[in-house]
């Protein structure tokens, strides 16, 4: 059955947000006196990015497990976080050149979780609020990822049954486990070399959005299978270990 329909995550598939995140972190971190923290700053920053959700409440936990809990200085270190929500945000490279040349073959969209505010705001930041025909914000519409109705309204949005589709994204709950529930396909964009860490296993793996199309492309060129080396294969270094760092963006 042909693919009609390619859907995107936002953070991490699209813009580097781990990246920002670690910006944002290094920069609160600075603001704060060596004799504040009982830990180096590599190992606080490495600590922040490896809690559940990459927000403020995870840097404040990585704080506190380095002995920062005095409530100013926590506060202060707080306000420069807070300074800027998009300092350093960026598309990866191949983001946009990928998803027009997949445009050529199938119409696409953008589901992302968040408060419509800070996510219309990332996407004109980045240049990206007209790219996609579809976009769907979870505030917007009163449900989030992983919950299969955000997909089914994205796939109702474009007239699509769901083995019609791919959903792209690198979470492994809210993006993996939250379209297959959909009854997508489900394609993990494995940005940063990571092991795989969720329970239910993506259909696919690529490391790149152009590794994507070239995928997509060679599939209707050739009539051969899609991905016809599976997904945690070799071929995408993509390890079935638990162990790694996971990164866990909400977008």
């Amino acid at each position: 059955m042909p693919i009609r329909l390619v859907l995107f995550d936002l953070d991490d598939t699209l813009c580097d947000h781990r990246g920002s995140f670690r910006l944002r972190v290094e920069t609160a971190l600075a603001a704060l006196p060596d004799e504040v923290l009982s830990l180096e700053r590599d190992v606080i920053v490495a600590l922040a990015l490896a809690q559940p959700s990459h927000t403020w409440e995870g840097v404040q936990r990585a704080l506190e497990m380095a002995g920062c809990t005095d409530p100013a200085w926590l506060e202060r270190a707080s306000a420069v976080y807070a300074r800027d929500r998009f300092l350093g945000l960026s598309l990866f490279p191949d983001s946009v050149t990928a998803v027009r040349a997949i445009q050529r073959r199938a119409l696409t969209g953008l589901v992302t979780n968040g408060p419509s505010a800070i996510q219309r705001a990332k996407l004109a930041r980045l240049g990206i609020e007209r790219l996609f025909p579809i976009v769907v914000v979870s505030e917007e519409i009163g449900v989030a990822k992983p919950d299969p109705a955000i997909f089914q309204y994205a796939l109702r949005l474009a007239g699509v049954r769901p083995e019609e589709a791919l959903y792209v994204g690198d979470h492994p709950v809210n993006d993996v486990a939250g379209a297959q529930r959909a009854g997508l396909t489900s394609v993990w964009c494995n940005r940063y070399g990571q092991a795989w860490q969720g329970d239910v296993e993506p259909h696919f793996g690529v490391a790149s959005l152009w590794e994507l199309y070239r995928e997509l492309e060679e599939w209707a060129s050739s009539g051969r299978a899609l991905f016809p080396g599976g997904i945690l294969g070799e071929k995408r270094g993509a390890a079935r270990s638990r162990g790694g760092d996971d990164d866990r963006s909400d977008g």
